[in-house]
């Protein structure tokens, strides 16, 4: 269609090689030829453990505001925070805390911010034949199922923890761990350390080479564990509770700090938890979190594999290439949405809503990030 003697394909050219030579061009020629696309994209990756809740997140973000496009990948908290080093994300998730910029054997740059976003729990699933949810374990028992020193099920230390409801058979147990560097496996492995019976230290990201026992099935990612779990008789793996939990695994109730219950891993409980927690005194976004834990907190409801899980995001955004303005203040109110508005939608998906003491560190941390040295609103 011609109108006043220039086509509207010659028009569009026209355009972009103006936006172009304005040094306008990406995102503004995006747009232009691609009206319905985002012009605003953010990419993160990392953790497995909390990716049910950042693609709901990502998806509610990207609903109201069309012109963004938020992608987060699902590939560990190992790979996310590489990743963040190399500058080639421009957040990652991690449900390990990282080690802070000065410390020993960190790779992080000195402006990087921890951001607690939610609290998730770790569940144990397992397959056995006739055996509903609600086996009782502790972490003694569940230290030398993982280490190899109990192989079968009908084991007199399993049977004797208040189990008399359960016929366990006489069956091999195989162990499902991680086969990728993962939060999941550090939050677990942090669980087992509280046992004298669990014999790897320290902990770490990556599952340690157990020597004895039946050989155990390694897969990648939550959702790895829980397809070997879910299709593999006599099995057990651990989890992050709505993996478990959405997909109808029968999970263990796990003995608690106290010794008074075997507590089921619900949202009240893992909730229990964190208000049991000691949050008044903790780390700033600058600092190290690596020793924060919520693992065996007491009292009689609280389930006892609990942790924070972390965003890291630059207090500079300018040190990541390809970063714009108009994509920091993207990011920031991002983040922002995560920590307030984002909470109820964590509750739906079984992780635990933020204590306000946890939501005013975040602020904090979030009114700081800059770019290029501007401020950038929340």
């Amino acid at each position: 269609v011609r109108r006043g003697g220039i086509s509207r394909t010659i028009f569009v050219i026209s355009l972009v090689i103006v936006a172009v030579a304005a040094g306008l061009g990406g995102y503004f020629t995006n747009a232009l030829l691609h009206p319905g696309a985002p012009t605003i994209e953010l990419t993160g990756d990392g953790s497995s453990l909390v990716y049910p809740l950042l693609s709901q997140w990502t998806s509610n973000y990207d609903g109201s505001h069309s012109n963004v496009q938020i992608n987060y990948q699902s590939v560990g908290s190992g790979t996310g925070v590489t990743d963040f080093q190399n500058k080639v994300v421009d957040f990652a998730g991690t449900d390990a805390a990282p080690i802070p910029y000065g410390s020993t054997g960190t790779t992080l740059p000195n402006t990087t911010l921890t951001i607690p976003e939610t609290i998730g729990a770790v569940t144990l699933a397992y397959n056995i034949p006739g055996v509903p949810t609600g086996l009782h374990l502790n972490e003694n028992i569940t230290a030398e199922i993982f280490n190899g020193a109990i192989t079968y099920w009908d084991n007199v230390s399993i049977t004797g923890l208040q189990n008399p409801g359960f016929t366990l058979p006489h069956s091999p147990i195989t162990t499902v761990h991680r086969s990728d560097s993962s939060g999941t496996t550090f939050i677990f492995e942090g669980y087992l350390l509280k046992s004298p019976f669990w014999l790897f230290t320290p902990q770490s990201k990556s599952w340690p080479s157990v020597g004895r026992g039946n050989p155990p099935l390694a897969g990648l990612q939550n959702t790895g564990v829980a397809n070997y779990v879910s299709t593999t008789p006599n099995t057990i793996g651990y989890v992050e509770v709505a993996y478990a939990l959405q997909n109808g695994m029968s999970v263990a109730y796990v003995q608690n700090k106290d010794r008074l219950s075997y507590v089921q891993p619900t949202l009240a409980n893992i909730t229990a938890a964190v208000s049991s927690a000691d949050v008044s005194s903790l780390p700033t976004g600058l600092q190290d979190w690596s020793g924060v834990s919520l693992i065996l907190e007491h009292g009689a409801n609280s389930y006892p594999i609990v942790s924070f899980t972390y965003i890291i995001v630059y207090q500079q955004l300018n040190v990541r290439p390809l970063m714009t303005l108009d994509k920091a203040k993207t990011l920031v109110d991002f983040l922002w949405y995560m920590v307030h508005d984002g909470q109820s939608a964590g509750a739906r998906l079984d992780y635990a809503t933020l204590p306000p003491s946890i939501v005013t560190i975040d602020e904090t941390s979030i009114k700081s990030i800059t770019y290029n040295g501007q401020s950038l609103p929340t």
